[in-house]
């Protein structure tokens, strides 16, 4: 099993956004040990399949950025922080107000 985001978009005609986040032993073994020291909010519940609003994804960006300062500077971390990145980049180049659901699980 893996953890990962399904962005719906409000137009019929485009095909909704798939974006893998961890595989299940990675999520376990690193990104919720990482995100409950660090007291995240969103992070801890994607194993639970949370709907994040559009207007909560500053937040769960900022969790994103704030995981990924906890992890730089640990080489065996760098595949995980390249992934991140990669999160952080297809959010970026979303229209949120194309955007009518995101799913996390």
């Amino acid at each position: 099993m893996s953890v990962a985001i399904l962005i719906k978009f409000k137009s019929t005609d485009r095909a909704p956004l798939y974006i893998s986040v961890a595989t299940q032993g990675e999520y376990h073994g690193v990104w919720l040990s990482a995100a409950e020291k660090l007291g995240l909010k969103w992070v801890p519940l994607f194993e639970d399949g949370p709907v994040v609003d559009v207007s909560d994804l500053p937040t769960l960006l900022d969790e994103f950025r704030q995981l990924r300062d906890a992890l730089a500077g640990s080489p065996k971390n760098d595949a995980i922080l390249e992934h991140i990145d990669l999160i952080l980049e297809e959010f970026s180049r979303l229209d949120l107000t194309e955007v009518s659901r995101i799913s996390i699980g």
